[in-house]
């Protein structure tokens, strides 16, 4: 038990270093979103998505320039598969709401296609560079697509100089010193997680990558947990799901993106197996739960159910329970 009192502090700081500079990141560039009278759901798949998935991209860039492809790789897979299982089943289950139309038609598909491109990557063993490149750009294209291309974007009675009386304003300094400092906050936690995690895998002679889905994946997924949790118990169903969504999407392409450039990431043959099957699935079946406009609670039931057996399943498979 000495032995685990070391790892297990640096997990629980790291965590709580992450959970808390996300929090700082994701509320801070909300304020100045609301300011320059952004909508909700696009606040949602978009600033708060990133925002939240700023742990998984620190988790993963340092496990990867650490030499732990499997808890990069694993804690991407991981976080995807508990955004949807755990994240969206529990809002659903605690606060059924209503589902945007144009969610089902316009960013589901967008991640279905990223999933399908990890897919390829993860059969060829690894994602190079170029894989992240290509990764990143889908990405950049989407965040266009979003800012430029969809109607509604910005409210119709906010006035134009919003953003410039903002930059102007003098909390506009403040805040992005508080961004600079949950930066800092996110290395450092990301770093300690990591270390603790590996350690305790090894004492207990986890695989690296089990960890990866399940004790570094459920870290880095609680902020957004806790805004879906928010959000749910305003009832706002388009910020709920365009922070899944997202989130998923972020994961999928900016953080495997740019920690590939980083640094080339081989791929556990299991994932392409196993996990990245059960990321898909649920992805899926969000098409036809989508398609009634409303999730309700047996289907966050469901989730919650999908993502627990799939979690019994890896630590029984691996030995560890």
């Amino acid at each position: 038990m000495i032995t685990l009192l070391m790892p297990a502090a640096e997990l629980v700081t790291g965590l709580a270093l992450l959970i808390v500079s996300a929090e700082w990141l994701t509320s801070t560039s909300v304020r100045l979103a609301r300011a320059m009278g952004i909508q909700p759901v696009i606040i949602g798949l978009t600033i708060i998505a990133f925002g939240t998935s700023a742990p998984e991209l620190f988790v993963s860039l340092m496990a990867a320039l650490e030499g732990q492809p499997d808890i990069a790789v694993g804690n991407v897979v991981g976080s995807n598969i508990a955004n949807i299982g755990l994240v969206l089943g529990v809002g659903a289950f605690a606060y059924p709401f209503v589902i945007p139309r144009r969610i089902a038609r316009i960013e589901l598909p967008f991640l279905v296609i990223s999933i399908a491109g990890f897919g390829i990557a993860s059969f060829m063993g690894f994602i190079s560079r170029i894989t992240a490149l290509i990764f990143l750009l889908f990405f950049l294209c989407y965040l266009l697509f979003l800012w430029k291309y969809k109607k509604g974007l910005l409210a119709d009675n906010e006035p134009a100089t919003a953003a410039e009386e903002e930059m102007e304003n003098p909390r506009y300094l403040l805040r992005s010193g508080i961004i600079l400092i949950t930066m800092v906050g996110l290395v450092a936690g990301s770093k300690l997680l990591i270390q603790g995690s590996v350690q305790i895998a090894r004492f207990f002679h986890c695989p690296e990558l089990i960890i990866g889905l399940t004790l570094t994946a459920v870290g880095t997924s609680l902020p957004e947990l806790a805004s879906t949790l928010s959000a749910a118990r305003r009832r706002q169903g388009g910020l709920i799901i365009g922070n899944v969504l997202g989130s998923n999407f972020a994961n999928t392409c900016a953080v495997l993106g740019l920690t590939g450039i980083v640094k080339p990431i081989f791929i556990n043959h299991q994932v392409l197996m196993r996990d990245l099957p059960v990321m898909a699935a649920l992805s899926l079946v969000l098409f036809p739960i989508m398609s009634r406009k409303r999730i309700r609670r047996v289907e966050g039931f469901l989730l919650i159910t999908a993502y627990f057996t799939y979690i019994a399943f890896l630590y029984l498979k691996s030995g560890a329970a």
